[in-house]
């Protein structure tokens, strides 16, 4: 059942096997698992409810309804954008779909390195498995690549760099290309049309509008939240909410779970001190001709040919450490991004149908933070540094070359200085640090990760190698804010896979029936 916190005028006390914060990735992939084994489910969202028939495909809209803080978040500089939603199924609504099974190099770091000899994967491939039948996941049809994507294809094998269409989590895909405001379709298989009926069906209550504040801790035992349902349209509370539970699972993100546990726990000097986002920066490239950069699905190719770091003969960087995703954004988010002011603003805007798009996806090693300020709202602390910086500037450097070898007249470094470069001397001159600094320009993040980690040392992680608090018993973290760094790809099946797992011991240290 599908309860909208936004209507409902009285307040509301359930009692549950377990209550979930979150829809998303983690959370309703948890939900789904354990509500088909019998459980008893209550699941808590802060976003709204939307159904296909309110997914109207303009992005003015669809920021305003469901990007988190309407899709103006940013760290406290306004040097990143944060690109996150809040809504039932979480950032399944607006993610892309690209569904990567963890590299298993990351894994091998988490076990070394945080103490979870269970990432392997001959322990999570049957979670995989599992998902991947269930939304449909298979490698990108090539119908689905638009010319943009048939284009830097091209760039890259004239040029020897690896490259392939991604797993992607769709059925039946029309390819209207605006997959990140919504399917209109019911193609896109997030959590909104998978996991989350599932636990409807099983007889669960998903709740949104609803805004968790308390998490009720009793003997050193998580028992209850609290928070309040709003109106969806004002913020004004509607009622309170308290859902008792055996089991408390916090996965409401790497941002709604962090500010959570900061309010609940604030002398916890772990929650929310790492904080991995995977810099996206992006580069334009001016084909002097029309192109197909909308339809298919924004990301129907993918650049893995830098994702390792070298280095050099004395171990410095030497280039690598990303990967490149093609995409293409709408002509509104594409206007935010591009640096130019005035007549020359408009003149690139005219040109918008010839352009091409990647964007990388950074393997950050300096992370973020995530802090209350003294007004008690939650505050981002994100600087792209050091070796990071580097990084971005040879993808800077290696996404030109590409578009360069695909045919573009002129590539766009969107910084504030106009970089546009034509030739191989354009991209040695023209492209270095200046033009990553902070502000110089457009830069987001979207792979939000690592803020309350698991491991197997409290001074290191929140939570042990379960997925349970180390210091609370009864209390989980089941999403991205889970993840102990960076994965290097797109997290969603990450996520998916390692709340999979979380939820498979939940159940079986119950001792229920089946387990």
């Amino acid at each position: 059942m599908i309860i909208q916190g936004t209507n409902q005028h009285a307040d509301v006390r359930e009692k549950a096997d377990v209550v979930i914060v979150g829809t998303g990735s983690g959370g309703g992939t948890l939900g789904a698992y354990l509500a088909d084994r019998g459980w008893n489910v209550v699941m808590l969202e802060k976003g709204g409810f939307f159904r296909a028939e309110d997914f109207t495909q303009r992005e003015d809209e669809a920021m305003a309804a469901f990007n988190g803080r309407r899709g103006l978040d940013s760290t406290i500089d306004n040097a990143i954008f944060l690109n996150y939603a809040e809504a039932v199924g979480g950032c399944t609504v607006h993610y892309w779909g690209d569904s990567f099974r963890t590299p298993p190099d990351r894994l091998e770091r988490w076990r070394t390195g945080h103490g979870l000899d269970w990432m392997t994967p001959a322990e999570l491939d049957p979670h995989w498995d599992a998902i991947e039948g269930e939304l449909g996941i298979h490698i990108t049809e090539e119908r689905l690549l638009n010319e943009n994507n048939r284009l830097v294809r091209a760039g890259c094998e004239a040029l020897g760099i690896e490259g392939a269409p991604p797993p992607t989590a769709r059925v039946d895909c029309i390819g209207c290309g605006w997959t990140q405001f919504g399917c209109p379709y019911n193609a896109k298989t997030s959590q909104l049309i998978t996991t989350i009926p599932r636990v409807s069906l099983a007889g669960g209550r998903v709740y949104s509008d609803a805004r968790v504040d308390h998490i009720v801790v009793e003997n050193g035992r998580a028992i209850a939240v609290e928070g309040t349902l709003r109106n969806r349209g004002t913020g004004d509370e509607r009622a309170k909410i308290r859902v008792d539970a055996d089991v408390v699972v916090l996965a409401g993100g790497a941002l709604g779970t962090a500010d959570i546990l900061l309010r609940n726990f604030p002398d916890d000097r772990v929650i929310g001190r790492r904080f991995y986002i995977n810099p996206h920066y992006f580069v334009w490239a001016d084909f002097g001709r029309e192109i197909d950069n909308a339809t298919g699905i924004p990301c129907a190719y993918v650049v893995h040919g830098f994702r390792h770091v070298r280095l050099d003969d004395r171990a410095r960087y030497a280039g690598g450490g990303y990967i490149m995703l093609t995409n293409h954004q709408s002509p509104g988010i594409a206007a935010a991004m591009l640096s130019s002011t005035g007549a020359d603003h408009m003149e690139h805007m005219k040109r918008w149908h010839h352009l091409g798009s990647l964007m990388s996806v950074i393997d950050e090693e300096n992370p973020g933070r995530i802090f209350l300020g003294e007004d008690g709202i939650r505050r981002t602390e994100y600087n792209v540094k050091g070796v990071d910086q580097h990084k971005a500037v040879d993808y800077l450097k290696q996404a030109s070359r590409i578009f360069l070898a695909a045919g573009a007249k002129e590539v766009w470094i969107p910084d504030v200085f106009g970089t546009v470069v034509r030739t191989e001397a354009d991209i040695a001159s023209k492209i270095g640090l200046r033009s990553v600094q902070p502000n110089a320009q457009f830069c987001a993040g979207s792979h939000l990760m690592g803020t309350a980690p698991i491991g197997t040392d409290p001074a290191d992680s929140f939570a042990g190698p379960t997925g349970e608090a180390h210091r609370v018993k009864g209390l989980y973290v089941a999403d991205g804010a889970a993840l102990p760094g960076s994965v290097s790809v797109d997290p969603s099946l990450t996520i998916m896979g390692v709340a999979r797992w979380i939820a498979a011991g939940i159940h079986e240290r119950s001792g229920r029936a089946g387990s």
